[in-house]
């Protein structure tokens, strides 16, 4: 009897050390899934805003995580830097309902601009999940910048800059001079200065005409890229005399009108 027992605990001892008798079972759990919400795109409505006024933008929050999101809010801010700090200024927020994986939210946003940020140009920020309330995958991707920039103006900015205009127009096409050949000209003139807008904000307008005071100022043949003070035009026939007027714009979109014109000259002649 006492063998047949020996015998039993040997079995019993020996199905244990291979896993068929007293183990417990192990069941793996699934890994937790969450959401990861970016902002995939930022667009603006203009260029240039009074402070005080309102700027509408656009964006879309995406979940690209492999879980839901909870009702969030999406965070707007001005920034210089297209990254969000400290001296940022705050626009406001719009509010962004549940977004299973994969989902997203595009919304334009109407949103105050401070009178206080007047006199520079800003990037716009979107910031999902401002509030930080929903745990995700990966937490420093929530914010984009817009690609353009937006000019604020001081409240009522109705005053041109001050500028002495084109200084000269110069083209360098070594003789003999004909009918098929064409050349450059390069315009120089030294910066205007506003009483709001910043020199390298500040955009040129060039007119160009081919008899002296034919200059169209109703459309500016050329517009320079903001704090220009030179400009190249595209090659002109070398046959033909031209004339031009720079005239400087501020953020506001005040423009000067000085009349001072200059006839492209050929010191390579």
């Amino acid at each position: 009897m006492a063998d047949h027992r020996r015998i039993g605990r040997s079995v019993t001892g020996l199905l244990a050390l291979i896993g068929l008798v007293g183990t417990p079972t192990v069941v793996a759990s699934a890994p937790t899934l969450r959401p990861d919400l970016v902002e995939a795109a930022v667009a603006l409505s203009r260029s240039t805003v009074q402070g005080g006024a309102r700027l509408r933008v656009t964006d879309v929050v995406v979940n690209r995580g492999g879980g839901a999101a909870s009702p969030t809010a999406t965070g707007f801010y001005l920034s210089r830097d297209r990254k969000r700090g400290r001296g940022d200024r705050r626009l406001g927020r719009r509010a962004v309902g549940r977004l299973s994986a994969g989902a997203r939210s595009r919304r334009t946003t109407s949103l105050p601009v401070p009178v206080a940020a007047a006199g520079r140009s800003y990037h716009v920020l979107a910031c999902a999940d401002d509030r930080k309330r929903v745990r995700e995958t990966r937490e420093a991707n929530n914010c984009r910048a817009s690609a353009g920039t937006v000019a604020v103006t001081a409240p009522g900015d109705r005053v041109p800059p001050t500028f002495a205009g084109l200084e000269s127009a110069t083209t360098c096409i070594p003789g003999p001079i004909g009918p098929s050949r064409t050349a450059p000209y390069r315009l120089v003139w030294s910066p205007a200065a506003d009483d709001v807008s910043p020199a390298a904000a500040i955009v040129y307008d060039v007119y160009q005409a081919t008899r002296a005071g034919g200059e169209d100022f109703s459309a500016a043949t050329y517009t320079t890229a903001p704090g220009a003070t030179t400009f190249t035009t595209p090659p002109l026939a070398s046959t033909e005399t031209f004339y031009f007027v720079v005239r400087a714009r501020d953020e506001a979109s005040n423009r000067d009108s000085n009349t001072v014109e200059r006839m492209g000259v050929n010191p390579c002649v």
